[in-house]
């Protein structure tokens, strides 16, 4: 009974001195993330003074989508990272309890208090920032119509000598099997931004890599899709023929994707079917049409940039990652070539700047580089 006690009030002992490290280490992200909340609660104001001016209330809708893919992939993530480590235990002929050891490397590792400070401060950060951009994005045809796509077109021929980018490419990718892999890529684009996301917000280092890479995320959608996609409001090669009278020029790709489509699945095609229809009607939840600048460009950049600087192997994967997401944004009739161009453009210059910023901010708090 005694024994038993003791064992009780070890583990509460150590419960204790972990929720007390917790609070510590989150009272301490609040100054290491200043700039990031700052940045957001920016955002949000502009969103907000964006809807009093439209006379549209906030809509939370679009936070709730990218929430639940989010929490998908963070459980998918633990699930991965308890398998490894099981391997591992097993691979080294560990011998003793497998669940002892297991559970002393979570609470060690993925529950340390600073990993899980970061993790509160970095969704608390990114849910605020998410609240104000996804306004900012749905209300683009409302503030500034597309008129765009023409001049897009235009210019798109002209830096490619007389070609549409999608003609150039066809003859090497129009193959159906070859569409349905750029396809395939496309959406895998969504699990590289989760797992990049997740890879830094949920870091047990507070690093300055790490919060260059949060930041320079926020400031790159916002300022390429809030701010460059009103002013330049575009749909988009998919959508022309329905925003520009006349000829389009595009009729023979879109036509090409739903022959595709016939014996290989082209999600690009109902997603796009989707988008229009809720921009048609002002319904559905998948909503927000912008393509220039191209921001699965943007962001895949930046995933690139952030693994060159973490390892060199890591960051050819993601230039070739990168690379294919360019491919499919012209063969699958999401972008202009120069939604890409501009985009990468944009995802280099916010990770310079942001870099700046954060070794500022942290030598102004007077905190360590890492």
């Amino acid at each position: 009974m005694a024994s038993e006690t003791t064992t009780a009030m070890a583990g509460f002992g150590a419960a204790s001195r972990w929720a007390s490290d917790l609070a510590g280490e989150i009272d301490r992200g609040v100054r290491t993330h200043a700039l990031l909340y700052a940045y957001a609660g920016f955002i949000v104001a502009a969103a907000i003074a964006e809807s009093f001016y439209l006379g549209v209330p906030l809509d939370m809708q679009m936070v709730i989508i990218f929430g639940g893919p989010a929490l998908l992939v963070l459980g998918a993530m633990l699930l991965v990272l308890v398998l490894v480590e099981n391997y591992r235990l097993w691979k080294s002929g560990h011998e003793g309890s497998a669940l002892a050891a297991l559970g002393a490397r979570l609470g060690c590792d993925l529950f340390a208090p600073r990993r899980i400070a970061n993790a509160i401060h970095a969704s608390a950060f990114m849910t605020i920032f998410m609240i104000g951009y996804t306004f900012i994005k749905k209300a683009i045809p409302t503030m500034n119509p597309f008129d765009w796509d023409e001049a897009f077109m235009e210019i798109d021929r002209l830096v490619h000598f007389g070609w549409h980018p999608y003609e150039l490419l066809q003859p090497l990718l129009g193959q159906p099997f070859i569409t349905f892999v750029l396809n395939l890529n496309y959406n895998i684009w969504f699990v590289a931004m989760f797992g990049c996301w997740f890879w830094q917000g949920f870091s047990k280092r507070d690093s300055n890599l790490r919060l260059q890479f949060l930041l320079a995320f926020a400031i790159t959608w916002s300022v390429g899709c809030n701010f460059f996609g009103t002013i330049f409001a575009s749909g988009g090669p998919c959508f022309y023929g329905n925003l520009v009278p006349g000829d389009n020029p595009f009729t023979p790709l879109m036509a090409y994707l739903n022959e595709v489509n016939q014996t290989w699945p082209i999600w690009a095609l109902a997603t796009q079917d989707e988008l229009w229809s809720s921009y048609a009607t002002g319904e559905g939840i998948v909503n927000g049409i912008s393509a220039m600048p191209s921001m699965h460009i943007a962001s895949s950049m930046l995933f690139t940039l952030l693994g060159f600087a973490a390892n060199r192997t890591l960051g050819w994967i993601f230039a070739t990652f990168t690379f294919l997401i360019f491919l499919g944004s012209i063969h699958l009739g999401w972008h202009y070539a120069i939604d890409g161009y501009f985009g990468a453009a944009l995802a280099v210059v916010c990770w310079w700047l942001t870099g700046r910023l954060i070794a500022w901010h942290r030598r102004t708090i007077d905190l360590p580089a890492d």
